[in-house]
């Protein structure tokens, strides 16, 4: 304890706290309120300088407070408008009520301090829980910090949008993305909702009608290689990365689970996708339940994964070449866009291999469920909507891209030779009856033929 505040305990006798003391602080200039309530120490400021007339007009108020606190009357919240939330929370518990602040009463910086304890720690550990700090942190709390909620309305959240602009790199000052902005309002959404359903208010919404408020910004379309082309670009690809490029185009595993894949994720028959480096933090809870998954093995994939085994000398499967952790926004900056430079592919992210497992995939008419397994999503509408772009001329590709990922990687849709009036596949040189793997080729509308005379 302090020597002031252990000066002011020592004049701070019974008849004090039965009727309060009016006090001034060595160093100051203003008059303090000091009194007792539920056997606790109150000490406020009352913001007034020390004269005759103030500490009149304190001694009335502070009379009265007195008055109301022994007729249990007092409302501690009424008394001190200016205290904190906790403590004006905590006394109106005591007084026997439940104290509901108003709109204009809290800051958001200072509910988000309590929301980061209170919600946001209860979050499972993830993309999620990283992604709304990061932006709470970065973009919110330096344009809301100071506002009440009161304040926060729909011009002011207009406001907000319109300065949404990349803040360093060579874009800087440059708009963000349509896409972008509408991810930044996510976790702004979450904690107004969530303060109005503690505090039971009833507000207007401020976030309606700002669609036509957004960056006009076009969303960009990430689409998938065709053969040659990935080949061209591989081939610029340096090549201690290529057997992880090409991993990644043959599971559609993405930076992250790249990056937290681990030997002893690697079985003799499957690859186990339950680890994932997010922004150089380790995690082993994906983005969802689904993205925990078992990729079979093929002999394209164990190709590439021998090569990875081999040279890793810690439980990380990939790493740099100087044994460092896979980090995304480096392989970004110093492997793939020097490749796009040199091979002249500059329009592709490392999520278009993603994609181009997707496309490439349904080019081959693997079963759609199969491939959501394979890509780690809840249903077929991720994969019809987000992935299933066409790609013009893919399908001529069909033999390349089998050849590729190689049969093991297809289903076969047919085991037995196909009877009088059944669709069946040429090969790559034709049809050749009688031959067993002639017939566990999918079947494809551009280049079956059918079979109008007798079984093989």
């Amino acid at each position: 304890m302090s020597k002031i505040n252990h000066h002011l305990d020592m004049l701070f006798d019974n008849e004090d706290k039965k009727q309060g003391a009016i006090i001034r602080k060595p160093g100051s200039r203003k008059l303090y309120v000091l009194f007792s309530y539920f056997n606790r120490r109150i000490e406020k400021t009352t913001g007034l300088n020390d004269t005759k007339k103030n500490r009149e007009k304190v001694r009335t108020w502070l009379d009265r407070v007195i008055e109301r606190r022994d007729a249990g009357k007092l409302v501690f919240a009424d008394a001190f408008p200016g205290a904190s939330e906790e403590e004006k929370a905590y006394f109106a518990k005591l007084e026997g009520w439940q104290y509901s602040p108003e709109p204009k009463d809290i800051l958001f910086g200072d509910y988000v301090a309590a929301w980061f304890q209170d919600v946001w720690e209860q979050y499972s550990e993830g993309t999620k829980k990283d992604d709304y700090k990061l932006i709470i942190n970065y973009w919110l709390l330096p344009h809301f910090k100071e506002l009440t909620f009161f304040q926060i309305s729909g011009v002011e959240i207009q406001k907000f949008i319109a300065g949404l602009k990349r803040k360093k790199g060579p874009l800087k000052g440059q708009p963000l993305s349509k896409a972008r902005a509408k991810n930044i309002l996510i976790p702004l959404r979450t904690i107004w909702n969530d303060a109005c359903d503690q505090y039971r208010w009833t507000l207007h919404n401020p976030f309606t009608n700002l669609k036509k408020h957004l960056p006009k910004t076009p969303a960009k379309r990430r689409e998938g290689f065709r053969f040659d082309e990935w080949m061209t670009f591989l081939n610029e690809v340096d090549p201690w990365y290529q057997p992880v490029v090409e991993l990644m185009i043959l599971t559609g595993m993405i930076n992250s689970e790249i990056a937290g894949l681990r030997k002893s994720d690697i079985t003799q028959d499957h690859i186990k996708v339950q680890h994932t480096i997010v922004r150089g933090k380790a995690s082993d809870t994906p983005k969802t339940i689904y993205r925990i998954r078992k990729i079979p093995i093929t002999q394209a994939i164990r190709k590439r994964l021998d090569v990875l085994l081999e040279r890793s000398t810690g439980d990380l499967l990939v790493t740099t070449k100087a044994g460092k952790t896979f980090r995304p926004a480096d392989f970004l900056k110093n492997i793939w866009s020097k490749a796009g430079q040199a091979s002249g592919i500059t329009d592709k992210v490392p999520y278009s291999m993603r994609h181009s497992f997707a496309a490439w995939a349904l080019t081959l008419r693997i079963d759609p469920n199969r491939l959501v397994r394979l890509m780690g999503h809840g249903s077929k509408k991720m994969i019809y909507e987000v992935y299933g772009d066409y790609i013009d001329g893919l399908e001529e590709d069909f033999w390349l891209i089998l050849e590729y990922f190689g049969r093991d990687f297809v289903e076969p849709k047919q085991r037995r030779p196909p009877h009088q009036g059944e669709y069946f596949p040429y090969g790559p040189n034709g049809y050749t009856p009688g031959t067993p793997d002639s017939y566990l080729y999918p079947v494809i509308p551009a280049s079956y033929a059918r079979i109008e005379t007798g079984g093989l």
